[in-house]
């Protein structure tokens, strides 16, 4: 039984989209299998770098996810004493394309990678500016001012 977006993301370490760029044999921890480096573009939880590698088994039968490099994926890696970033095929994890109910449920992400040089930025209201809650309080708080000095004056 696969789980839904919202057990995918309280039960994954990291859940982001990169695009694959490379695939090679796992022979840095002794999950083995396969090491897959992907230049990440968005980021819902964990704190991935630009470039990332997670591993996955070498076979379906042994539940390894399938990349093809060149392709974008939606992530779901889970973390454990065996491996720090570890996909399966009972995960979430699928091509972008596929992924339409999960990017709907995780809505915006918390950062994103411009992949123009690795820089890190955050999707929410830049420095400086306000959103739209804040704006509303400003007016709040301007119209009692204004109220304020009426009855006053």
């Amino acid at each position: 039984m696969q789980l839904s977006p919202s057990e995918g993301l309280s039960s994954s370490h990291a859940v982001f989209t990169g695009e694959v760029t490379d695939i090679e044999r796992n022979e840095t921890t002794r999950f083995g299998g396969l090491e897959v480096t992907l230049r990440v573009k968005q980021v819902w939880k964990g704190a991935p770098q630009e470039r990332t590698k997670v591993h996955t088994a070498g076979s379906s039968a042994a539940c390894g996810y399938s990349f093809v490099k060149g392709k974008t994926y939606l992530i779901y890696a889970v973390r454990d004493e065996a491996d720090p970033m570890r996909v399966s095929l009972c995960s979430r994890t699928a091509l972008v394309e596929n992924a339409k109910e999960d990017l709907d449920f995780l809505g915006k992400p918390s950062h994103q990678f411009d992949n123009s040089g690795g820089r890190r930025r955050s999707c929410s209201a830049s420095p400086g500016s306000l959103g739209g809650t804040n704006v509303a309080w400003v007016a709040f708080l301007l119209a009692g001012t204004i109220l304020t000095m009426r009855r006053s004056g």
